[in-house]
């Protein structure tokens, strides 16, 4: 009766196991967060120091409650840096990470308006 019983067993998982995996897109991909920091950052951007045209990489965390924790910013300038940490540190986002603290990093271009 147990091998009865353990190979039933084995068999039921080796149906189930299949049907359980899937290999679909998560909800929320990394681009899309990329996307939502970006466009966070150029709504709540109103008066950007007067700097010149550079790129300033941003890692941060997202807590538990969906709020960016600015880790680090690192750029040509002082100023456009904590510029970008001001405006982005602890704004809520809409992405649901899979683990909560995870480390991530972008990139975002700041651009002198012309006149």
């Amino acid at each position: 009766m147990k091998p009865f019983l353990i190979l039933f067993f084995v068999f039921s998982l080796s149906i189930i196991t299949p049907l359980s995996a899937s290999n679909s897109k998560p909800e929320n991909s990394l681009d899309d967060l990329r996307k939502e920091v970006i466009q966070l950052f150029q709504k709540k951007n109103s008066d950007f120091p007067d700097l010149q045209d550079q790129a300033v990489t941003v890692d941060f965390l997202i807590n538990a409650r969906n709020e960016l924790i600015i880790v680090d910013v690192k750029g040509d300038s002082d100023k456009g840096c904590e510029y970008v940490k001001q405006v982005l540190n602890y704004s809520k986002v809409r992405y649901n990470q899979v683990k909560q603290l995870t480390g991530y990093s972008i990139t975002i271009h700041l651009v002198k308006e012309k006149d």
